[in-house]
């Protein structure tokens, strides 16, 4: 039973920040370059669906956009965008994960999760996990894991 327990806590330190700091969806230079670029709105997933990783981003017209990929060739686009009346506006169904509310539609082809944050300047903004793979392929709840993760890096 000791070896156990000292099993455990060898795994829990070595296993714990190196294996957070692989999972994190973006990191390094790109995040650097997208806190210097957009301050405030810098909102990002903290955790990200099996499969995809980082693609491109970009920010024009107020509006953040980080693209992430899988071998499918499936895209999935994170946006913050600056959002004003109800956050559940236009919503078909919700969620409630990781303790956030998450809204979800299906809007033309795209299916979004979305859930809504201030920026720090007071700015209500719409934190968006998007995706045109149909959800019979990515399911709505995927995308709203995502969303639920983002925070302020």
């Amino acid at each position: 039973m000791r070896k156990l327990g000292v099993a455990l806590v060898i795994v829990a330190v070595l296993g714990g920040p190196a294996a957070w700091a692989a999972a994190r969806p973006l990191s390094g230079s790109t995040l650097l370059a997208i806190d210097a670029r957009v301050g405030f709105r810098n909102f990002l997933p903290t955790r990200m669906l099996a499969g995809f990783s980082y693609s491109s981003w970009s920010d024009r017209g107020g509006i953040l956009r980080v693209d992430f990929h899988n071998k499918a060739g499936w895209v999935l686009e994170w946006r913050v965008q600056p959002t004003s009346g109800d956050c559940d506006a236009g919503s078909t169904k919700s969620f409630q994960l990781d303790g956030n509310k998450v809204w979800w539609a299906q809007i033309g082809a795209e299916q979004q999760a979305w859930r809504c944050v201030f920026g720090l300047n007071g700015t209500p903004l719409r934190l968006v996990a998007a995706s045109i793979t149909p959800p019979t392929k990515l399911a709505g709840s995927g995308l709203g894991v995502v969303a639920a993760s983002a925070r302020r890096y």
